[in-house]
C-alpha cells in the first residue's frame, strides 16, 4: 500500500493583503502497488500523447486547462483514492503556526485518522521539500500513533522528488485543484475535479 501526502501551505495571517483563508493537506492512497505502477506508466504515456518531453513535470499551477483536463482523464480509471483536510486559518491563532513541524504532524494525524480503517502496512511518501530529520520524526510519530494492538498501519516514511516521480505529480494535481476550488479561484477547476470525483473518500473541514 502506498500513501502520498502533500499540502498547500500558507502560514501567514495577513488576510487583508494576499494571505489565503485556507490551506489544504491531502492524502492519495493506492491499495495495490500494481495500481500505482499502472497509473505511473499512464502518466508517462500521456507525455508522448501531448508531445511533451520525457522529463516534463506536470504541475497544476503552471499547466493550461487543456493539459489539466487531459491529465485528469488519463488517471481517472486507475484505482486510487484521496482524503482531504481543509484548514480554515481565520478560525486559528498565529500560535498554532509557531512550531510548523509539530503542527504539520498533527494535521497529518487528522488525515490518517479519517483513513486508518483502510490502512495496512502503508509506505508513506512525502515530497522532498522536507528534511531527513523531519522525515524520521514523522515516521516515529505516525507509527506511535497508529501502530497498536498488533495492527501495523504505517510501515515506513520516505521522500521523493516531484520531478522524478509521476505519482508525486499526481498528488500535486489533485491537491492544487482542490485548493483552488476551495479558494474559489477559478470556476473551471470545479469541472476538472468532477473528472476524478469518484476517487474522493473523505473531506474534513477543520476546525469546525
Amino acid at each position: 500500500m502506498l500513501v502520498y501526502i502533500d499540502e498547500s501551505w500558507d502560514s501567514w495571517f495577513k488576510f487583508e493583503t494576499n494571505s489565503s483563508q485556507y490551506f489544504v493537506i491531502w492524502m492519495v492512497v493506492f491499495n495495490d502497488d500494481q495500481d500505482a505502477v499502472d497509473c505511473k506508466e499512464r502518466i508517462s504515456l500521456l507525455r508522448k500523447e501531448l508531445n511533451l518531453t520525457e522529463n516534463y513535470e506536470f504541475h497544476f499551477k503552471r499547466n493550461p486547462d487543456t493539459v489539466k483536463k487531459a491529465f485528469f482523464h488519463a488517471v481517472s480509471p486507475y484505482n486510487f483514492f484521496y482524503y482531504w483536510l481543509i484548514v480554515n486559518k481565520t478560525k486559528l491563532k498565529w500560535d498554532w503556526f509557531k512550531y510548523k513541524k509539530s503542527f504539520y504532524k498533527y494535521l497529518c494525524s487528522l488525515v490518517f485518522e479519517n483513513a486508518k480503517d483502510k490502512l495496512i502496512n502503508a509506505k508513506v511518501i512525502l515530497d522532498h521539500s522536507w528534511s531527513e530529520e523531519f522525515k524520521s520524526e514523522l515516521k516515529r510519530y505516525l507509527k506511535g500513533k497508529f501502530n497498536w494492538n498488533w495492527i501495523y498501519r504505517v510501515k515506513d516514511v520516505c521522500m521523493k522528488h516531484s520531478h522524478k516521480d509521476n505519482l508525486i505529480q499526481l498528488v500535486d494535481y489533485i491537491a492544487s485543484g482542490l485548493y483552488r476550488y476551495e479558494a474559489k479561484e477559478k470556476d473551471t477547476d470545479k469541472n476538472l475535479l468532477k473528472i476524478i470525483s469518484h476517487r474522493k473518500m473523505h473531506v474534513q473541514i477543520w476546525p469546525k
